[in-house]
Order: structure tokens, then C-alpha cells, then sequence
């Protein structure tokens, strides 16, 4: 009866760490070759246009489907946008949101100006975002961003936007 419980023990240890995380198969992200496209709040939408601003090492991205916008001179754009702020520097940040650990959480904002009184802030904590060049004039990166609920919410592509004074 002991050896039954030693080989049942060890047996069941063996399944437990076998079921672990499946982190080691790679990133939780898969940027298209493409044009920033998906959906916010189940609305379909593509992007067009948007700007960046940099202060203190960070860059402000905004990303708009709004064909109309001038980016540098409008305030808001109309329809859905994207929203998020990155460090100012070449490379891949995978998106996060930890209570415990609020500056170092990464996320991105998927806005819906259409819902309620105020519009409808959907936070993407799956994904990444990815700078691949920042120039004097211009930021160009890709993303690959969810909700992390329904996802509803989701977009996928690349992005080039002006650099605003």
C-alpha cells in the first residue's frame, strides 16, 4: 500500500508541473503585415491617421480611422481611436496590467465615443506594441492589441504617424 501512495504521489506530481504555464511557447503576440486593422467595441475599424507626441522619454501615439482628422491641429478625433503611451525607444513592449504593480503595468486604450454620455474606454492588457523607428517628423510601429475579455476589442497591423510640436 505504500509503494501505491509513493508511485500515486509521484504520478500526480508529475501532472500537476507538466499542466504548468505554457509561457515557453513564445509571445503572446503575432504582429500582421498590414494595416493597423480590426475591431473597437465590435465596430469594425481601419487605420488611417493619427500623431505621437514625446516628452521625457515617453511617446503619445493616438490612432484614428477618421479621414477628416488633421492630426497636429485636432484635439479629438471622430469615431473610435487608440490611445497609449510607450517609452521612447526602438522595440517590442508586451502589454500588462497588474494591480499590485501600477508603473510598470503597459496597456493601451481603445476609445468609443459613441457609448454613453462620455464615450467608452476599453483597456487592452494582451498583446504588444512594437516601435520600429522614430525620426524627427515621424513614429512607425506595429501592434498586435486585445481586450483580454470578449475581444470585442482588437487590433493588428502597422502604424505610421507625424511627430506633433
Amino acid at each position: 500500500m505504500k509503494l501505491f501512495s509513493k508511485l500515486m504521489l509521484i504520478g500526480l506530481s508529475i501532472l500537476i508541473f507538466s499542466c504548468g504555464d505554457d509561457d515557453d511557447d513564445g509571445p503572446a503576440y503575432d504582429f500582421k503585415d498590414q494595416t493597423a486593422t480590426g475591431s473597437i467595441n465590435g465596430k469594425s475599424w481601419t487605420f488611417v491617421s493619427g500623431r505621437a507626441d514625446i516628452s521625457d522619454g515617453t511617446i503619445s501615439i493616438d490612432l484614428s480611422a477618421d479621414s477628416d482628422a488633421v492630426p497636429c491641429t485636432t484635439f479629438s478625433f471622430d469615431g473610435p481611436y487608440i490611445f497609449f503611451y510607450i517609452d521612447n525607444e526602438i522595440g517590442v513592449t508586451e502589454l500588462k496590467f497588474d494591480f499590485d504593480d501600477l508603473d510598470n503595468s503597459k496597456t493601451a486604450t481603445f476609445y468609443d465615443p459613441d457609448e454613453g454620455d462620455f464615450g467608452l474606454n476599453i483597456i487592452a492588457v494582451e498583446g504588444a506594441i512594437e516601435i520600429l523607428s522614430v525620426s524627427e517628423s515621424e513614429v512607425t510601429g506595429r501592434l498586435d492589441i486585445r481586450d483580454g475579455n470578449d475581444n470585442s476589442s482588437s487590433v493588428n497591423g502597422t502604424f505610421t504617424v507625424e511627430i506633433c510640436e
